[in-house]
């Protein structure tokens, strides 16, 4: 009986010579030409001679077919097998007529280091985009209310002025601030420029006139070059000089100032009424100067801060009359009256402690000849005395503008007719200027 070995070299063999049919018998042949025939542990001779191959070995003859085939490349490997080994070893198959190592050292390691280098891509790539989806998720965090429930309009204008240049909301404003060419003028101004004249050249008395928009400088204006007496309109470029010094730490608003008989006067103020002798701080002081038109207040401020500071720093913003003369009160014009203004506006606008402060005590100013329309606030400051009688202001419309009535009529009764045509001219002006620049301009699209 044979031994599982023996079956499966018996197998193998059958298997041979299927493929091989008798070709397989010169592989068999030892030196001498002899076939084997498989019986148990060896092949048994089926011819023998007297060179057959040693016990225990087995040898493997190549006939001349086995070297034509060798020469096609179809060989046989490992054919030299000792004491129980056989033929064909387990690693060895027949593809084609070959026989084929598919299993040899080689092909194991390429692919052990394929199989290798698979898993280490798939670990890697597993443990790389584990870990990102991880820190990803420490950023999470569930939102359970609102920090503002409102909605929150303002404007945060931080752009450069090149930048804006290019926007249609420029074009807008540029169109708005554009001058108007006096020969283009539309009917509408040019028929109150022609009242302006009408009215004024009618008397003397009717002095200067002066419309000023504040945003674009568009300006009327009648004689506002020639100079006259003062009055009391001289206290405010006084107190707005003061101010200003004040908001650049130059001025102290409570230094105290001492209200002597020097300073007495018998005309518009509080300190008349009051002892001698007593001190008043300085911020006092331009309240009654402005809202009262005090004198005595005028003449004490004048003395400690001096005039000639004051035309020094008048004259530097344009002025050319105010603060000329030697004295306390001089002369002034309507020019320089819509540059003091103009500037007291400006220093409203831009200081929020003293620039509010002083155009206070400018709308608590009283008389108040000029009174605008429409209950816009007046800021102003009026003056009258001997023949002149004025009156200097802001109107505070939707745009500021302003408004400068000088005169000769404070001898008469009817000068409040005089101012209220002076108000009505400059509101009509001012309407119409705008409704024209509006025309011009709505045609720029913003949207």
């Amino acid at each position: 009986m044979k031994n599982n070995s023996s079956d499966k070299d018996e197998l193998r063999f059958k298997k041979l010579y299927e493929l091989f049919g008798d070709e397989i018998n010169s592989i068999y042949e030892n030196d001498e030409g002899e076939m084997f025939s498989y019986n148990k542990d060896v092949f048994i001779n089926e011819s023998k001679d007297t060179n057959s191959p040693k016990p225990g070995s087995i040898s493997v003859k190549e006939d001349n077919n086995i070297s034509e085939a060798n020469n096609n490349k179809d060989i046989v490997r490992n054919k030299v097998i000792t004491g129980d080994d056989f033929l064909i070893d387990d690693e060895d198959i027949i593809i084609d007529g070959k026989i084929k190592n598919i299993f040899n050292k080689k092909f194991f390691i390429i692919i052990f280091i394929l199989i290798f280098i698979f898993v280490c891509i798939v670990v890697f790539k597993a443990f790389y985009y584990g870990k990102k989806v991880d820190h990803y998720e420490e950023y999470f965090a569930k939102i359970e209310s609102k920090e503002e429930e409102y909605a929150v309009v303002y404007d945060d204008k931080e752009m450069d002025s090149e930048v804006l240049k290019k926007m249609a909301a420029n074009e807008l404003i540029n169109c708005i601030n554009s001058k108007i060419d006096e020969n283009k003028l539309p009917d509408s101004i040019k028929n109150i420029v022609n009242e302006i004249n009408n009215y004024y050249n009618q008397s003397y008395d009717y002095f200067a006139f002066l419309y000023r928009d504040i945003y674009t400088g568009f300006t009327v204006s009648y004689n506002q070059n020639q100079n006259i007496f003062t009055a009391s309109t001289i206290k405010g470029p006084t107190d707005i000089y003061i101010y200003e010094m004040a908001s650049q730490g130059k001025i102290n608003l409570d230094d105290k100032l001492t209200y002597t008989g020097g300073y007495y006067n018998t005309g518009s103020g509080v300190l008349k009424n009051k002892s001698l002798n007593t001190k008043y701080s300085v911020r006092t002081l331009l309240e009654y100067s402005t809202v009262h038109s005090d004198n005595a207040a005028h003449n004490m401020l004048m003395d400690k801060y001096g005039r000639t500071n004051m035309l020094n720093f008048w004259k530097e913003k344009g002025t050319n009359a105010i603060f000329t003369a030697n004295n306390n009160w001089g002369v002034t014009n309507a020019h320089d009256a819509s540059i003091y203004m103009q500037e007291l506006y400006k220093f409203y606008v831009n200081n929020n402690e003293y620039g509010e402060a002083l155009m206070k005590n400018f709308m608590n100013a009283y008389p108040k000849f000029i009174s605008g329309k429409n209950k816009y606030i007046v800021a102003n400051k009026s003056g009258w005395s001997g023949t002149a009688i004025h009156d200097v202001s802001i109107v505070f419309a939707d745009n500021p503008y302003i408004v400068v009535g000088l005169s000769n009529l404070g001898t008469t009764d009817y000068y409040m007719s005089y101012f209220n045509k002076v108000n009505d001219l400059a509101y009509r002006l001012h309407t119409e200027y705008w409704k024209y620049k509006m025309s011009q301009c709505n045609s720029i699209k913003q949207y």
